[in-house]
């Protein structure tokens, strides 16, 4: 069968940015919401359903259904919503809760549909095709599992990597610091939140590059320092590998746009 193109009404949307402050509004809307989990995770419900979303995960909010927050929001918490209606089933293809497969592909789209939204004469044409996009990233997602199991190890390990991201850590650091086998505590973090150390390392140091970029005038070498990295050309590379860009790039194109925070 064919799939469906989608066809319906765009909105609005922005992105979030947590000050560790509040949690998600209990509301009911009337529109359809797509939520994209850049940094931190999200802790929120539709109706009977409960949801944890990490870093490249992103979920669908139906249209008349109770959602709101189930803890505060993290400190480290950035997520772009976007509000539409879905007229002919086109969500019908997609599992409520996935990870992209891209996520510098979807970041880079959600960015520019932000900021087109932003033009002094917005374009409905370029809007609708950069939302295409989104969605068509979407397709390329994994349905996330409803009941993943983490192990006590790795949680340890995300929460130390969340609070010293800058610091240079690997597996074996790590490894030593917890006193296990490196091999095995890369393994188990990868079985339980479905990427690799590494990664989550370098998409952490990442996001905090992009925040200062977009928040600071701080020079792109004294940035590249505070994320922790030695190497100019490996700090370009993880950049444009999840931003799609380079740092400058990002810094001139992204200085503005629709933000919001509690």
């Amino acid at each position: 069968m064919e799939k469906l193109s989608f066809q319906g009404k765009l909105l609005n949307g922005g992105r979030f940015i947590s000050r560790g402050k509040g949690k998600h509004a209990v509301r009911r809307i009337d529109s359809d919401e797509l939520i994209y989990v850049v940094s931190g995770e999200l802790a929120i419900y539709e109706e009977r359903s409960n949801f944890e979303l990490r870093s490249g995960e992103w979920l669908i909010l139906r249209r008349g259904r109770e959602h709101g927050g189930l803890k505060e929001y993290p400190s480290d918490l950035s997520f772009f919503w976007l509000h539409f209606c879905d007229e002919n089933g086109f969500l019908e293809q997609l599992p409520q809760h996935g990870r992209a497969a891209r996520p510098e592909r979807l970041t880079e789209y959600c960015l520019n549909f932000i900021a087109e939204q932003q033009e002094k004469e917005v374009d409905p044409q370029s809007l609708s095709l950069l939302f295409q996009l989104i969605l068509r990233e979407l397709q390329r997602s994994e349905p996330v599992p409803g009941n993943r199991a983490l192990s006590p190890l790795a949680q340890n390990v995300f929460r130390i990597v969340q609070l010293r991201f800058m610091e240079p850590l690997s597996p074996e650091s790590l490894g030593r610091e917890l006193r296990c086998n490196a091999e095995y505590l890369g393994r188990i973090y990868r079985i339980s939140y479905g990427e690799t150390l590494a990664e989550t390392i370098n998409t952490k140091r990442a996001e905090y590059a992009a925040k200062l970029l977009a928040e600071t005038t701080l020079s792109v070498k004294e940035i590249q320092s505070l994320c922790g990295y030695n190497d100019a050309a490996y700090f370009r590379r993880r950049f444009f590998r999840r931003y799609a860009m380079t740092p400058m790039e990002f810094r001139r194109r992204y200085t503005r746009g629709h933000i919001n925070s509690h």
